[in-house]
């Protein structure tokens, strides 16, 4: 998914802080020249990002952002994972995630058939709330705008979903976090809320009802009045 995404929310957004979007390498509009990983990623985004920043993470972006903040302590005053957590795939002491095999289905996909590929993610999007077809055009229009990005790329970013454990991140963070999960997200449970206040107990979770993947864009509203209250306490009701 590329930046397009955050346009329905970027207006309010802007009313009270100032908003830097950051594309993974080979997504939209981001140009993807060599294979990539996390710690690459990271000292990239030192390099562009203010000296010290609230930073937000969508799904992908969530774990990047923990590592972000974990990486680079006094830059990050605030994290707020959105629809993430520290650890996409199943383990046994992780059960709240997904089975490797769901990684793998998308890997191959996007080489076989990546048309038909971003169709079935954009469905799972919203799958387990009620159907969106607003929401679905909506991310419909935010591939066929800026393009589905690299293929190369993209497989990237499922590398780091598939083997990337940043649990131990949790426990070392210094700043105030916040998670905010769908209540029906089908991709990242809310399990995982439960089992990540475990390993730091100061996180914040803030489940938004009858949401799924995106509760941003089904629950603008919610969504922002807890992030305006973190940002702005380190705290939510």
């Amino acid at each position: 998914m590329n930046n397009l995404v955050w346009q329905p929310w970027l207006a309010e957004l802007e009313k009270s802080y100032r908003v830097i979007r950051v594309e993974l390498p080979g997504h939209g509009n981001s140009q993807y020249t060599k294979q990539w990983n996390l710690e690459e990623l990271l000292s990239s985004m030192a390099l562009r990002l203010p000296s010290c920043s609230a930073v937000l993470g969508w799904s992908l972006g969530g774990m990047v952002g923990l590592a972000y903040a974990s990486h680079y302590p006094n830059r990050v005053s605030r994290l707020v994972m959105l629809a993430s957590s520290a650890k996409f795939v199943r383990s046994e002491d992780w059960p709240c995630a997904q089975p490797e095999e769901t990684v793998d289905f998308f890997s191959k996909g996007l080489i076989k058939n990546p048309t038909a590929t971003f169709k079935r993610f954009i469905r799972l999007q919203t799958h387990g709330a009620e159907p969106s077809r607003e929401i679905n055009e909506f991310l419909k229009s935010v591939v066929k705008k800026n393009g589905e990005g690299s293929i190369e790329g993209m497989l990237a970013g499922l590398s780091i979903l598939r083997q990337d454990d940043l649990r131990d991140l949790l426990c070392r963070l210094k700043c105030p976090m916040m998670m905010v999960l769908g209540e029906k997200d089908s991709l990242v449970p809310l399990e995982a809320g439960a089992e990540s206040a475990q390993i730091n107990p100061d996180i914040y979770l803030s489940v938004i009802d009858g949401a799924a993947h995106v509760p941003f864009l089904s629950h603008p509203r919610e969504v922002l009045q807890g992030l305006g209250q973190f940002i702005k306490e380190g705290c939510v009701a």
